[in-house]
């Protein structure tokens, strides 16, 4: 353990830091998009976007487990045009279902959030859709170490909405913030799909995603961002309008800390996949834990030093009096990347202490169902569901990635990387395969 920095220096140098700089500057341009957008809306109307941009999220979230069953599928059979078609392809039919009913229910939607036209709704239906295909892109292009090109996507993702945000907020308010997000899920799509159109030496017969794996991922990372995300939307819904663009104001800055983490994991997961199966295991989950929460964690402290000044150079002076929830949700938002990890960590052993984050959420949206008065409150019994999901999948997951593993397993030794952590999926297809859902990694 005393190696730790060590280990992840080297780690870094292996592909994650273009990643991890593009989805930093990803988190910067959604910073600046929100502070814009927040300085052209009223409070009110602010308040509707962020909880259509939260909803949009989470639509998508489900899906981005298609992102870890894509990258497994790439790095196991190769990269060729015919598999990005069997993947792609069925995707985009499958996604058509929920979008449709998300369409339908757009109405229910424009009045649960309070929205000014159905069309704010509306928009969530093609979001879904675009967000299911751009996440198995991206899943292809990192299983076929295309990391740059992923990078890439993201960059250019931040600068359309960027400019799309500031030219159509103007005219058509929440309206045009929405559409300028959707066209950057365009954009990006245009990007990777590029390379994915190139035939590729090597690859083995097209195959296609496993139905599975891909719905076991999306129970854990479905639950794990309603975990971190359902106090904003119940913000929406029971505060007073200018309470509530408080909350989006603060909730924005504070979960801003999760999104690098967010894409760290995606590398790491693989790796506590293998490390399972290996003796070593807990040194890999303390490895890839410091790496997914140290940035959060710095991240979170440099919010709560000067809050008043993230707000103010964001925000100017319309939410000043939200510093203190800029410090509680930053502190929480921390905190939250640790149950990130350990739930990562059950999934990649099939355990079933993944529904610990589903049970959080539940806990926190029967807290907030009480108490709700005030902005304050909801931040409370956000933190108060965090402690013990947190305590718990702790517990849990400390002891069993601490307990031996038993002798007879076999892991090929060229799936261990000098750093002592378990090789990225696809070093050794044998060794990922052997471990069972291996595919998720």
């Amino acid at each position: 353990m005393t190696h730790l920095p060590a280990r992840i220096a080297r780690f870094l140098t292996r592909g994650v830091g273009l990643i991890a700089v593009a989805v930093a500057a990803q988190s910067a341009g959604n910073l600046i998009f929100h502070a814009v957008v927040g300085r052209l809306l009223e409070p009110g109307s602010y308040g509707a976007l962020g909880a259509v941009l939260a909803a949009m999220v989470m639509l998508g979230v489900p899906l981005g487990a298609l992102q870890t069953a894509a990258s497994a599928l790439a790095a196991e059979h190769g990269l060729s045009g015919d598999t990005a078609r069997r993947a792609l392809r069925p995707v985009a039919l499958w996604s058509l279902a929920p979008a449709a009913v998300v369409l339908l229910a757009a109405p229910l939607l424009r009045d649960y959030f309070h929205l000014g036209s159905l069309l704010d709704a509306a928009q969530l239906a093609p979001y879904l859709v675009l967000a299911a295909v751009l996440a198995t892109a991206r899943g292809l292009l990192l299983g076929d170490h295309q990391g740059r090109t992923v990078a890439v996507t993201y960059l250019v993702a931040t600068a359309v909405r960027l400019v799309a945000g500031v030219v159509l907020v103007v005219p058509f308010g929440v309206s045009g913030a929405l559409l300028a997000t959707v066209l950057a899920e365009v954009a990006a799509l245009l990007v990777a799909a590029v390379p994915l159109r190139r035939p590729a030496a090597g690859a083995e017969p097209g195959t296609g995603l496993r139905l599975g794996s891909v719905a076991h991922a999306g129970f854990a990372v479905t639950g794990l961002f309603l975990f971190s995300t359902v106090d904003l939307l119940l913000a929406r819904h029971h505060l007073p309008e200018h309470g509530s663009g408080s909350y989006v104001a603060a909730a924005t800055i504070a979960k801003t800390v999760l999104a690098l983490p967010a894409a760290l994991m995606s590398v790491v997961f693989p790796r506590l996949l293998l490390a399972w199966a290996r003796p070593g295991r807990g040194r890999a989950l303390a490895v890839g834990g410091a790496m997914v929460s140290g940035p959060a964690m710095l991240g979170a402290a440099a919010i709560v030093a000067v809050p008043a000044l993230v707000l103010h150079l964001l925000y100017g002076d319309g939410y000043a009096d939200a510093t203190g929830l800029v410090r509680a949700l930053a502190g929480v938002a921390a905190l939250t990347s640790l149950v990130t990890v350990l739930t990562y960590a059950g999934l990649a052993r099939r355990s079933r202490t993944i529904v610990i984050p589903w049970a959080g959420a539940a806990v926190e949206v029967a807290l907030i169902e009480v108490w709700h008065g005030s902005a304050t409150q909801i931040a409370v019994c956000s933190a108060a569901a965090l402690v013990p999901t947190l305590l718990l999948l702790a517990v849990l997951e400390g002891r069993a990635w601490r307990r031996p593993r038993p002798a007879t397993t076999q892991v090929d030794a060229s799936a261990t990387d000098p750093a002592g952590t378990a090789a990225p999926a696809g070093r050794s297809a044998e060794v990922v395969r052997a471990h069972p859902g291996a595919e998720l990694a």
